[in-house]
C-alpha cells in the first residue's frame, strides 16, 4: 500500500500583526527596563546608565547605555532577530538571557521604535526596528541607520568606547495627563519612581555583591543619580540579619543553593530601615522565598506553595539560587518574572523550608505546653492547649502573690485576672503589629513611675528588708520593662543596698 504524502506550504506570520501582538506580552515599565539591563550585564558591563530626555521635536525618548563588549555588524544584526537564541541552548553561568526575545519584546512594550547602537573595536553600527515602518510594509524590514543619521541620534556621542546604546523612541504608552512635551516628560519620570526600587532589588547582588557572589560590582544610575542596592536580606545594614546554614539541593547534575536569613526585629531598626525591608508592602507579605537565576532576582516574597505566610515567620526570607542550566525545569518565562517549582524540587525543598520556618518561630514560641520563662520576671505566659494558643497571667508572679495576700484571698483576685486575660485585644494587637509595628508602643514610664514599680517588685521579692541579694537584683533588672531603662539600676540601688 502506497504511503500518501501530506501536502504542505510555508506559512509565515504577518510581521505587522505579530509585532503588534508582542507588545502586550505582559511587561511593565520596570520589568522592561530590567530586561535591557540583563543584556548589558551579560555583555560584561560595569557601568549602566539609564537616561531620558526630549529630542529636538520635543518628543520624549529613553536610552540605556553600557560599557560592555559591544557588537560588530553581524552580531548586532543577529541580536535584533526575534528568537536569536533557543531557550534550550545551554547558557553560560552568568548569561542572563533566556529566549533571545527579551530586548525586542521589552522594548516594543514601551516604544514603537527600537534602535540599538553599538561600538566594538572602534566601529560604530546601528540597527532599528520601526513598528510603523514594518506595519506599512507588513514585512520584517530591519533598518540600518548610518552616516549623518547615526551621528544625530540621541546619546550616541556618549558611546566613547566599546559598549551599546538601546534607544526607545515614540513612547506611545506613557500615561501622561496631556499631549504637551513636558507632560510626557513628567510621566516617564514618575515611572522611574517605581523602576528605581525595582532595579535596586532585582540587581542588588550586582550593585553591591557579596564576596561569595564572585562578580564585579556594577554601577547603575538613572539620569545621573546612582541606584543603591536594595538587599532584602539585611546584609548591608546594621543590625544585620542572622544567616542560617547553607543548604545544597542537587538536581540534574546542578546544585540549587538555599540559605535562610532571619531579619532583625523591628524594634532594633530605624523607621527608614524598616521601610526599606518592607519592600513597599509589609514584613508579613514580603516573607518567603527569593529565587535568583545567575544572581538576578526572578521572584520574591512568596513561599511558592511550600508554606503559608504567617505573623510568626514574617522575619524569615530564604534565598534560592537556581543555575541557568535548570531554566526549563523551573519554567522561567520570557519576562524572567515568573517561576514554577518542579515537583521533585518541591519535595526536596519542603523539609528544608519547614525546618527554617520552625527556627524563625523560636523567638515567639516555646516547644511544650508553656512558653519558657523569659528573662527576669515576665508577667504573661503563652500556653498551648488542645491545639489552641492562649496567653495568661502568671499566678506565681511576685506582684500577683502580693496582691492576693493584701486582699486576703486568692478567690477575690482571680476574677480580675480572668477578666484581663479574656478581654486581651488579640485581634487589634495583631492588626496593629502586622500593619505598622513601629506605631505600637506601651506606656513610657517617667522617673517617678519607674521608682514606684521597682519598689513594688523588690518589696514583693524581699519584703521589709533594707538589703537585696545581687541575684534577686539582677533578676529584677533583667525583666524587659526594666532592662530597657538605663536608669533602673541606679534607682534600685537607692531603694535597697545590693548585697554581693
Amino acid at each position: 500500500m502506497a504511503v500518501r504524502e501530506l501536502a504542505e506550504e510555508v506559512l509565515r506570520p504577518s510581521a505587522a500583526r505579530l509585532l503588534e501582538s508582542m507588545r502586550d506580552i505582559g511587561y511593565s515599565f520596570e520589568s522592561a527596563l530590567a530586561d535591557i539591563v540583563d543584556n548589558s550585564i551579560s555583555a560584561g558591563a560595569t557601568h549602566i546608565a539609564i537616561v531620558n530626555d526630549l529630542d529636538g521635536l520635543g518628543r520624549p525618548y529613553l536610552g540605556i547605555l553600557d560599557d560592555g563588549r559591544g557588537m560588530d555588524p553581524d552580531e548586532l544584526t543577529e541580536a535584533m532577530r526575534h528568537g536569536s537564541r533557543s531557550p534550550s541552548e545551554v547558557r553560560a553561568e552568568g548569561d542572563l538571557g533566556r529566549f533571545g526575545l527579551g530586548m525586542k519584546t521589552a522594548s516594543f512594550s514601551q516604544a514603537r521604535r527600537l534602535t540599538v547602537v553599538s561600538r566594538k573595536g572602534g566601529r560604530l553600527v546601528a540597527r532599528r526596528w520601526d513598528l510603523d515602518y514594518v506595519i506599512d510594509n507588513d514585512e520584517w524590514l530591519l533598518q540600518k541607520p548610518d552616516g549623518d543619521e547615526l551621528q544625530r541620534m540621541p546619546l550616541v556621542d556618549q558611546l566613547r568606547g566599546d559598549g551599546t546604546l538601546v534607544l526607545w523612541e515614540h513612547l506611545d504608552r506613557l500615561d501622561a495627563v496631556g499631549p504637551a512635551p513636558e507632560q510626557a516628560y513628567a510621566a516617564i519620570n514618575e515611572l522611574f519612581d517605581t523602576a528605581r526600587a525595582h532595579l535596586a532589588l532585582t540587581f542588588h547582588r550586582f550593585i553591591a555583591p557579596e564576596s561569595s557572589d564572585g562578580v564585579e560590582r556594577i554601577a547603575m544610575s538613572i539620569n545621573g543619580a546612582p541606584i543603591e542596592a536594595l538587599d532584602p536580606f539585611a546584609r548591608l545594614m546594621h543590625p544585620q540579619s542572622d544567616a542560617h546554614e547553607v543548604e545544597v539541593v542537587g538536581h540534574g547534575g546542578s546544585d540549587i543553593v538555599v540559605q535562610a536569613f532571619t531579619l532583625p526585629h523591628h524594634k532594633r531598626l530605624t523607621l527608614e530601615q524598616l521601610e526599606q525591608l518592607e519592600l513597599g508592602d509589609s514584613l508579613v507579605q514580603t516573607q518567603g522565598l527569593y529565587v535568583y537565576r545567575a544572581r538576578r532576582l526572578i521572584a520574591g516574597g512568596t513561599w511558592l506553595g511550600l508554606a503559608r505566610k504567617a505573623e510568626l515567620t514574617k522575619l524569615l526570607r530564604v534565598r534560592v539560587d537556581v543555575p541557568t542550566s535548570l531554566d526549563a525545569e523551573w519554567s522561567i518565562d520570557v519576562r524572567k518574572s515568573r517561576v514554577r517549582t518542579p515537583a521533585v524540587i518541591r519535595d526536596r525543598l519542603r523539609p528544608l523550608i519547614r525546618r527554617m520556618t520552625e527556627s524563625a518561630k523560636r523567638p515567639y514560641t516555646y516547644r511544650g505546653t508553656k512558653q519558657a520563662a523569659a528573662a527576669g520576671l515576665p508577667l504573661w505566659e503563652r500556653v498551648e492547649e488542645r491545639g489552641a494558643v492562649r496567653y495568661q497571667i502568671r499566678r506565681e508572679h511576685p506582684l500577683i502573690s502580693t496582691l492576693q495576700e493584701s486582699v486576703g484571698t486568692h478567690a477575690a483576685v482571680e476574677p480580675l485576672l480572668l477578666a484581663m486575660e479574656t478581654t486581651l485585644p488579640i485581634e487589634a494587637l495583631f492588626a496593629d503589629v502586622a500593619g505598622n509595628p513601629q506605631i505600637v508602643r506601651q506606656h513610657e514610664m517617667d522617673a517617678a513611675e519607674l521608682e514606684q514599680m521597682l519598689a513594688a517588685f523588690v518589696e514583693a521579692m524581699a519584703p521589709g528588708k533594707d538589703t537585696l541579694p545581687a541575684a534577686i537584683a539582677n533578676t529584677v533588672l533583667s525583666t524587659p520593662v526594666f532592662a530597657a531603662q538605663p536608669s533602673a539600676r541606679s534607682v534600685l540601688e537607692r531603694l535597697r543596698r545590693i548585697e554581693d
